[in-house]
């Protein structure tokens, strides 16, 4: 969805519920008075019916005439300002209503309205926690003004009950949230795997077109290399870039795959011990010490061993290109909890900052001058494939850590 549709539908959604949290609170305010202070007098007590205080008048005047100033705010697209506006009018009313009612020779204290609660109940549909804040701080802070005003602890018991029906909004708001986060998290899923599905189909479509000829020009150069000698540093760099142009089809073609099936048992520590071998030569280059620590009891994993291999050549040249000065590299295998191990890859290097953390498993996004932006994609994938985890945690100029989560059955 482009941003503009989600903004346009967010104003929207914040004009309905103002229309609804608007239409409730006066409907509230009117039959709880009308049945308060007419029928309940009339038919309950039979004594005169009536607003106990002069200035209850004046509270309905006010707060009927701010129809027209919130119809103006809602011409004028300022939806938030209107709610606010209700919220600090009304208790400030009935705040001043009660110190003038109470503090004089009208006695016992017998004040609010169920809109007040309606106020509190209806504050979650904002979806906002500043508003439910506001909300409940300014409804308790009403009565503690005018308690301290007519010298009274009658108003413990509407303040705790402001604070119970508050901690029944507060839940309702936090599972908004979380529907709100689960819809989104899903959202980004599905976008996540439509990239996938049109790289894959890309990769289905054009990818075997890309290796025909590139075969030949692989061969091509080889037959001139033998053929120019005096040229051989520009034949080199012709290979080069054939083989990273290879390299990219592979990886494309890989997340055009369906999932392979072909699980068998296969041995995490000589995995590990293997890919050592593979990149040992390329730590050596850049003074890195390579180091592993396994756990004893490692037992057999299923898995498609080619692909897992992939997966932690990936993360260790990955770990190595960001070590520029020497360093220790780690490799920590460990039985976990729940039928897996875990697999870390921990470098001393320039480390990634939180804006490129979260971009990482964005498709053809690297931050390699030369990098492809498939790399993680398509280990992540290899991964995912076999029901496992990958977590990143990066600290800008000390070093990243991978974990990497697997399940010894699938």
């Amino acid at each position: 969805m482009k941003k503009e549709n989600i903004h346009t539908w967010l104003l929207h959604e914040e004009k309905r519920a103002l229309k609804i949290y608007l239409s409730i609170f006066y409907i509230t305010l009117i039959l709880y008075d009308f049945f308060y202070y007419y029928l309940y007098p009339r038919y309950i007590l039979h004594s005169e019916p009536g607003l106990n205080s002069p200035f209850g008048f004046w509270t309905y005047m006010i707060l009927f005439g701010l129809i027209p100033v919130a119809f103006y705010l809602h011409i004028k697209g300022k939806y938030q300002v209107i709610k606010y506006i209700y919220i600090v009018v009304y208790m400030m009313l009935t705040s001043v209503s009660d110190i003038i009612q109470f503090s004089a020779e009208y006695g016992e204290y017998r004040s609010g309205n169920a809109a007040e609660l309606i106020l509190i109940l209806f504050s979650p549909i904002f979806i906002n926690k500043c508003f439910y804040w506001i909300v409940t701080i300014v409804s308790i802070s009403r009565y503690l003004i005018v308690g301290l005003f007519i010298h009274s602890l009658v108003v413990v018991v509407p303040i705790a009950l402001i604070i119970i029906f508050s901690v029944i909004a507060y839940i309702i708001l936090n599972r908004f949230y979380s529907y709100i986060y689960a819809l989104t998290s899903a959202n980004e899923e599905l976008r996540h795997k439509e990239k996938l599905a049109f790289i894959g189909q890309m990769a289905t479509s054009i990818g075997h077109e890309i290796r025909n000829p590139l075969a030949s020009l692989k061969g091509f150069t080889q037959l001139q290399k033998e053929k120019y000698v005096e040229d051989q540093k520009y034949f080199s760099i012709m290979e080069q870039e054939i083989e990273r142009i290879d390299l990219i089809v592979n990886d494309l073609l890989l997340l055009g795959k369906p999932r392979s099936a072909q699980f068998e048992k296969s041995c995490m520590k000589e995995i590990i011990l293997y890919v050592k071998s593979i990149t040992k030569q390329l730590a050596a280059e850049k003074n890195i010490s390579l180091s592993i620590e396994m756990d004893d009891s490692i037992p057999l994993i299923e898995c498609v061993e080619n692909q897992i291999k992939q997966v932690f050549i990936n993360l260790i040249k990955n770990g190595l290109d960001s070590m520029d000065n020497g360093g220790m590299f780690k490799i920590l295998l460990k039985n976990e909890l729940k039928n897996e191990v875990s697999i870390s890859f921990i470098d001393q290097g320039c480390g990634i900052n939180k804006a490129e953390l979260d971009k990482l498993f964005i498709p053809f996004y690297t931050t390699k001058g030369d990098g492809t932006g498939l790399g993680l994609i398509v280990t992540k994938k290899i991964i995912e494939d076999h029901q496992g985890e990958i977590q990143i945690e990066s600290e800008l100029n000390k070093g990243t850590t991978v974990k990497v989560k697997l399940p010894i059955v699938q």
